[in-house]
């Protein structure tokens, strides 16, 4: 040292610092790069891990290859899983977590204020469809470009038909509740009320959509997916828990939203088959049973012809167990992981997922917790379904939770691609990615349950324009 210099303790202090502090990270690093180490799947999200990228002089050249080994370190981060669970339950104290998304939901309980009110959007759908015959008769053609597919009497469904009373599970053993949960003969359900603002928010949402794709020739349809308690449950228990009716709630939104939007009500169509396997038992989702008879309902509004289940391939993958089966005590009926492949040559493709080049995703030997991913393998970002055999038919874009994993896969029959954006994980504009992937139709699948509630229905706001 100089005899100009002078000793700067602070500095030599941090100077000892930075030694074991750089040995910690460099033996971190080493450790996470340890594969055996690294996990494959997270019990926690209910879905597979990234895995590690294919080499191709292509990804390397466009830098992809990079980002997508960036993308695999952080997503298979050894400890990843406690992390997330201290920061959930961080984020807890704040309130809905961004990508959460809550069924249990509204404030209205009272089917007779319901009532009222949904007498009034459709008195107020009538004076406009009365003082506007004109503007209505230029905005139809929108949802009406093939014609509409002809249904024996049998077959016939009214999605229009007011149901005021039907049968169904009737609390035979004892009830029992859990919070927001009810199980009753032996299915966990959770309550779901009506929220008005919240409703009337989704209805401009649905509205805005509408008019700015519209503008730009694509179709919109807004299928609201129904919640099992709504439609398994008999009408008398419905009211007897204080939960509302889907089917009002349906008839109120629909009825304020305007001629850009192809309105999808999948209601009646469950109802008419309540009797079948049409929602887990220990799940809060529907199964491919019931996401066929809201595909059927979309085909009848979109002028498609519904393909024949039987054209299907029945897959059943075996126990199946639902995030239900946590938060209960009482015994639940068993549920079994039945998936339809559909028949053509079709390819999906998911950034990440090079090995998940298949629409149903074969989950035999998954944890029973883990087997809703067999659809689409879970819930991405962005997700890309090609049918070969179809390379003159129209695309579509499809804006889901997790209630659309199963359904997107009858649509492979109608469209050559279908892309599917989960909107928990993409905060693009719809109009603007159905301009960048030339789409003919956009279709949103959602849980009526979300839409009741307003911290999930606000992660719509900067997507549905």
């Amino acid at each position: 040292m100089s005899k100009h210099e002078k000793k700067n303790p602070e500095r030599d202090h941090e100077q000892e610092l930075a030694g074991p502090f750089f040995a910690v990270l460099f033996l971190l690093t080493l450790v996470a790069f340890i594969l055996p180490l690294r996990p494959e799947t997270s019990l926690r999200e209910r879905r597979k891990l990234r895995e590690f990228p294919e080499f191709t002089v292509q990804s390397l050249l466009s830098g992809d290859y990079f980002d997508d080994i960036t993308a695999w370190f952080s997503d298979t981060f050894p400890g990843r899983e406690t992390m997330l669970e201290v920061s959930d339950r961080l984020n807890s104290v704040h309130g809905l977590n961004k990508n959460e998304v809550a069924l249990s939901g509204g404030t209205i309980d009272d089917s007779d204020e319901l009532d009222t009110l949904v007498e009034e959007a459709e008195s107020r759908e009538g004076m406009a469809q009365g003082a506007a015959p004109v503007q209505q008769e230029t905005l139809t053609p929108q949802m009406t470009e093939v014609p509409e597919q002809e249904q024996s009497a049998e077959e016939a469904v009214n999605a229009d038909a007011v149901i005021e009373d039907w049968v169904g599970l009737n609390g035979e053993e004892e009830m029992q509740m859990y919070g927001d949960l009810v199980v009753i003969d032996g299915v966990a359900m959770s309550k779901i009320g009506f929220d008005k603002d919240t409703s009337d928010h989704h209805v401009e949402l649905m509205n805005r959509a509408g008019d700015t794709l519209a503008a730009k020739g694509v179709r919109f349809f807004n299928l609201p997916v129904p919640t099992s308690i709504s439609v398994l449950l008999s009408s008398d228990m419905l009211k007897e828990l204080g939960t509302a009716d889907q089917g009002k709630t349906l008839r109120y939104m629909f009825a304020l939203e305007n001629d850009n939007v192809g309105k999808v009500n999948a209601f009646n169509s469950l109802l008419a088959h309540n009797t079948e396997y049409l929602y887990f038992n220990s799940d809060h989702h529907w199964t491919a049973l019931g996401a066929y008879y809201a595909y059927e309902e979309l085909c009848r509004v979109a002028g498609f012809e519904a393909i024949p289940l039987s054209e299907y391939t029945e897959w059943n993958m075996g126990e199946f167990l639902g995030s239900n089966a946590y938060n209960v005590t009482a015994k639940l009926k068993p549920d079994e992981m039945i998936a339809y492949v559909p028949p053509g040559n079709i390819n999906m493709e998911i950034p990440g997922y090079p090995k998940e080049t298949s629409v149903i995703v074969d989950e035999t030997d998954a944890y029973p917790n883990m087997k809703y991913n067999c659809f689409i393998a879970g819930d991405n970002q962005i997700t890309t379904i090609t049918n070969e055999d179809l390379p003159d038919a129209p695309d579509c874009l499809v804006i889901k939770d997790s209630f659309g994993n199963p359904f997107v896969v009858y649509l492979t029959q109608h469209y050559h691609r279908v892309i599917v954006l989960d909107y928990r994980k993409n905060f693009t504009p719809v109009s603007t990615v159905a301009e960048q992937y030339g789409v003919r139709d956009v279709i949103l699948v959602q849980s009526i349950g979300v839409s009741q509630s307003r911290s999930a229905q606000y992660l719509l706001d900067n997507l549905m324009k």
